[in-house]
């Protein structure tokens, strides 16, 4: 039974905003998570607990694994008491799909959510028992040692506030998602830097991921890392040191 982690550093896949339809940049690594499963018509269960269970982007998610890849989508309500299953169906909906799906947003509300809930443990349940685990931005964090906080109240926009914080901690690592869009310097509330992540996981010596929008992590059976790329020219970064170095640097870069 082989344990998969696909965590994806970002990217649209299809859904329409302000009316204009977005490219799918992470179509092959969807793709190739579908075709781990083995079936024809997999269950995706997706949780949306990041941004604030948002029906209108669980219904984006719906419509594209429908209708690109033929999955059995389940939206799972997390936040709201009066929609949550209770804990004998949440148990059957987790443990009975074969991919969990965890869409973007905000890491450290995301984490809060699967603990008060008790998802947490029924996630490490159903990645051991060989269920693909995958997510997208704050869904490609979860699954690792180790996120930043820069989405929290207690980063101020310098140096010292930047810290990593405590994720599901099914994947070693630190993992930072929409590397490509990053800045090389500086740090802000705003925009947290390449040098900003690198300089904070040197001083807590911490090993980590820069994962491009279209490109994706995936581990199995905790080996190996290995980079899947969708968009042309997005790749996946080893920030072990201060010095950048490409695991993939995908097709386009220098």
């Amino acid at each position: 039974m082989t344990k998969t982690i696909i965590a994806i550093g970002g990217g649209s896949f299809g859904q329409m905003k302000n009316g204009i339809q977005k490219p799918m940049e992470t179509f092959e690594i969807d793709k190739k998570m579908v075709e781990l499963t083995g079936k024809q018509h997999p269950k995706l269960v997706f949780i949306g607990a990041a941004h604030g269970d948002d029906l209108s982007r669980f219904l984006a998610i719906e419509k594209y694994f429908t209708e690109q890849f033929g999955c059995v989508v389940e939206n799972l309500n997390l936040i709201d008491a009066s929609k949550r299953p209770n804990a004998d169906d949440l148990k059957k909906i987790i443990l009975g799909a074969d991919i969990i799906y965890v869409g973007g947003g905000n890491v450290t509300y995301l984490m809060k959510v699967l603990s008060d809930t008790g998802v947490d443990k029924l996630l490490r349940q159903a990645y051991d028992q060989g269920i693909i685990m995958a997510g997208n931005s704050a869904g490609g964090c979860a699954w690792f040692e180790y996120y930043g906080n820069d989405e929290d109240d207690d980063f101020d926009g310098t140096f010292e506030t930047f810290k990593p914080k405590k994720a599901l901690g099914f994947v070693q690592g630190y993992f930072e998602p929409h590397w490509d869009t990053k800045p090389d310097q500086g740090i802000s509330k705003k925009d947290v830097s390449r040098s900003a992540v690198q300089s904070m996981l040197t001083k807590n010596n911490i090993f980590g991921y820069g994962v491009d929008e279209g490109a994706a992590i995936m581990v199995q059976d905790n080996g190996i890392p290995t980079p899947l790329e969708s968009k042309p020219g997005a790749g996946v970064h080893d920030l072990k040191s201060l010095t950048q170095q490409y695991v993939n640097p995908g097709k386009g870069r220098e």
